[in-house]
């Protein structure tokens, strides 16, 4: 095998790890979102919430196994996506090839010209929140019809303090702008990376991908914008 194929092969690699790594993350996305939507249930308010959230960390070691796993993955998609695009810069070579049916002559959007630079602000956004809430102040709070009337944590209770600070919610705000934009082009591009495309389907994905994004950072933003106007 020659040195032309092992490039070859290794920048498909790369791209199948973007990918699988990107898809799983967005489908994690979806999944947070959902269970963040107890935020608006329950009574008193933020019972459920805090039950679903006793719940996760009930898995105890199986929690924190995940929580790794789901680092790990954020670290191998950017840190992939940013080895590749110094591959490419560093070869003058163009960071995607996209078919021509993909929608018009060109692809090139400035969500695509910025998903290196969006996904370090984002994975430094997951950092701040992670420390703000999985490492935030620890409240606790008492259920006489759950966990046997013993304490859990009141994590609704941070959250409505964090989102109570404007600056806070601005930061949510351009995060959120960014992972819309990240998404909406991640997702479709992604299909092409793993060879599943096709005149139909590519037009699909692609029409629908910016639609997912917004859909999922405004469900995110909803959050701290609500909290913010009610407190």
């Amino acid at each position: 095998m020659n040195s032309l194929n092992i490039v070859k092969i290794s920048s498909v690699l790369k791209k199948i790890i973007i990918a699988i790594t990107g898809l799983s993350l967005f489908l994690f996305l979806v999944v947070h979102l959902l269970g963040n939507i107890t935020l608006f249930t329950g009574n008193p308010p933020g019972k459920d919430f805090n039950e679903y959230a006793h719940f996760l960390e009930s898995f105890g070691v199986l929690f924190t196994i995940a929580e790794i796993g789901l680092l790990s993955f954020f670290v191998l998609h950017l840190g992939t996506a940013l080895y590749s695009n110094f591959i490419n810069t560093s070869a003058r070579e163009n960071r995607y090839e996209v078919s021509a049916f993909a929608g018009g002559n060109s692809k090139k959007t400035y969500a695509s010209q910025t998903m290196v630079l969006s996904g370090v602000i984002i994975l430094a956004f997951i950092v701040w929140h992670v420390l703000m809430f999985r490492f935030g102040t620890y409240y606790d709070t008492i259920y006489l019809d759950f966990n046997n009337g013993e304490p859990i944590r009141d994590l609704y209770r941070l959250v409505t303090e964090e989102f109570s600070n404007i600056w806070v919610v601005l930061g949510y705000t351009i995060s959120m702008i960014l992972l819309s934009l990240h998404l909406g082009h991640g997702f479709w591009s992604s299909f092409q990376s793993l060879g599943i495309y096709g005149k139909s389907f590519t037009r699909i994905t692609y029409s629908i991908s910016y639609l997912l994004g917004t859909i999922i950072s405004v469900g995110f933003l909803i959050i701290p914008i609500y909290i913010y106007s009610i407190n």
